[in-house]
């Protein structure tokens, strides 16, 4: 017994921090990336961020810590460091914004790709539109709110 013990405390002590969650940089100056993103891989963000952590997006954040992401001081935004894509997640809402290169029908069906290659089943009730933005780039965001009834 005093075996493991002591093997335990050595096995905790040899890399504390090998583990821990890397925390997402905050700055005011943050802003998507030039690069273009995937729609598939946008779709695994959109996943990650605003479906496996449940209906509330409390915990959204905890996903995007493996995705390169940076926090805007000012908008709470998070900005992809090197693709053009955010994040926007809040107590009653979730939102991802990315520009794609390719097709509407491309576009569309590869999102769909990515996010069922992390939920199965995702609810019906998510958004989708897009627009030509001023820059001339086709912008894409995937939305979902909490759901209705939800206690404060």
């Amino acid at each position: 017994m005093t075996c493991l013990v002591a093997l335990g405390a050595c096995m905790d002590g040899a890399n504390p921090t090998s583990d821990a969650p890397k925390a997402i940089p905050v700055s005011a100056s943050a802003a998507p990336g030039a690069a273009f993103m995937s729609p598939f891989d946008a779709g695994v963000i959109f996943a990650d961020a605003c479906l496996i952590r449940g209906p509330f997006f409390e915990n959204a954040v905890e996903e995007l810590r493996v995705h390169s992401m940076t926090q805007s001081a000012s908008s709470g935004t998070y900005f992809h460091n090197t693709r053009n894509l955010s994040v926007k997640a809040t107590k009653v809402s979730c939102s991802l914004v990315f520009a794609s290169k390719a097709s509407v029908d491309t576009t569309v069906a590869e999102l769909a790709k990515g996010t069922v290659s992390v939920v199965r089943t995702p609810p019906k009730s998510i958004s989708v539109t897009s627009r030509v933005a001023s820059d001339g780039l086709r912008y894409f965001r995937l939305g979902i709110k909490s759901p209705v009834g939800r206690a404060s």
